[in-house]
């Protein structure tokens, strides 16, 4: 009797990566950043601050500003998501509202080209763009984006506050 031991699967050639769906937009979350995907959270709204900025959740007892990018890109968005993406450690993690979250893998040659700006306060990201199965993800340095809706949450901009009249 002669046993044949079926072939091992191969894993797919390529390079594998998460991608995070907000709204119709997939986005490429970058290697190495660390993150975790939690349900929706209570967020305490903080005052003066735009309608996308959601507010403060507690993520394992520690506290992160969380952010609703779907309502950056089109403001008239009212957007519920189905899960929190937490990014970052401790102190410093935020938050962004997800809808959808998976790995996929690029194959190893797929050309990346630079897309258009992305709308609105977002408009000075780099962009680049990629397709794997029909579907385009988005490739971004995170940490400017989150830089940079940390720096535009504030409805008080510094020019008000050094103003004579406070």
């Amino acid at each position: 009797m002669n046993d044949v031991a079926a072939p091992a699967e191969e894993a797919p050639a390529g390079e594998f990566r998460h991608a995070l769906r907000i709204g119709q937009r997939w986005f490429l979350l970058p290697e190495g950043m660390p993150a975790e995907v939690y349900p929706p959270l209570p967020c305490t709204r903080l005052p003066f601050t735009q309608h996308w900025c959601l507010g403060l959740a507690s993520f394992r007892g520690d506290l992160a500003a969380v952010y609703d990018l779907a309502a950056v890109l089109n403001p008239q968005s009212a957007t519920m998501h189905r899960y929190l993406l937490a990014l970052g450690r401790r102190e410093s993690s935020v938050a962004l509202g997800i809808d959808e979250i998976t790995g996929i893998t690029v194959p190893p040659d797929t050309p990346t080209e630079p897309l258009l700006p992305l709308p609105g306060l977002l408009s000075t990201l780099i962009c680049a763009g990629l397709t794997v199965d029909g579907i385009e993800y988005i490739a971004l340095d995170f940490g400017e984006l989150l830089r940079l809706l940390a720096a535009e949450a504030s409805l008080i901009k510094n020019d008000f506050l050094a103003a004579g009249d406070v």
